[in-house]
């Protein structure tokens, strides 16, 4: 059994494969990292861990310590020049997040051809991966819950309370909800129209992250949703080794 694990900014995700699909998926808050244990302890014994941690080294160390009992070494993914078929074009490879190198080579694994592949968490980042595997590089925007608190906090007659997509918002609420919704679907597309204008053709958006549901029907261009791309790309890595 291969247990892929995806440590982000506000929980820790992970999820089992044995072969074909996932067997178990779970997640736990960063806030009950100290009892991540108890949420591993009906989990098998994996053959393989491969972990992506954007989260520091303190959480590093509790995941360390929960899947400790199992005495298997666990891969910690950190970005390559090359890996699994992509080609890193950043200026130092490793400084790449370990989530963005995963989340680009799980969308290689799709074998869609060009694409822009979409991560809607905390942070929204946006990558450009070509059909002959070479992430060009990308962008990163304040997530979707990060972008709706930022204005509702900062501006005294702005609410908090979310509202719903509209082309033409007639409430405050509304036009907060949509402005963040548009603002993200529109970077998107422009990413991908700066895409196509270079050559690259035929762009597909592969969407993915906590936010996805939020943002899926206000694009213009089609998507794919994956909610597993960096699940898939931790596994991809994880075959590999």
């Amino acid at each position: 059994m291969i247990l892929v694990v995806d440590i982000g900014n506000t929980q820790v995700k992970w999820a089992t494969t044995e072969g074909d699909g996932w067997v178990v998926q779970g997640q736990c808050p960063l806030k009950a990292i100290d009892r991540l244990a108890l949420y591993w302890s009906d989990l098998s014994a994996p053959t393989k861990i491969v972990i992506s941690n954007v989260a520091g080294s303190k959480v590093a160390s509790a995941v360390d310590s929960a899947m400790s009992f199992w005495n298997v070494l666990p891969y910690w993914v950190e970005a390559n020049k090359e890996q699994c078929g992509v080609k890193n074009s950043y200026l130092i490879p490793h400084h790449l997040g370990s989530d963005r190198w995963a989340a680009v080579i799980g969308a290689k694994s799709l074998n869609l051809g060009n694409v822009v592949a979409v991560c809607a968490g905390t942070a929204t980042t946006i990558h450009g991966l070509t059909s002959e595997g070479v992430f060009l590089g990308g962008l990163i925007i304040p997530g979707y819950d990060l972008a709706h608190r930022s204005l509702s906090s900062s501006t005294a007659k702005l609410t908090e309370a979310e509202g719903s997509f509209s082309r033409f918002p007639v409430s405050t609420r509304d036009a907060i909800t949509s402005g963040v919704i548009r603002a993200t679907c529109k970077t998107v597309e422009s990413f991908c129209d700066d895409m196509e204008a270079e050559g690259y053709g035929n762009v597909q958006i592969v969407l993915s992250g906590g936010a996805a549901f939020k943002l899926k029907n206000a694009f213009v261009r089609p998507i794919i949703n994956r909610e597993d791309l960096i699940f898939l790309g931790l596994l991809k890595i994880a075959l590999s080794l």
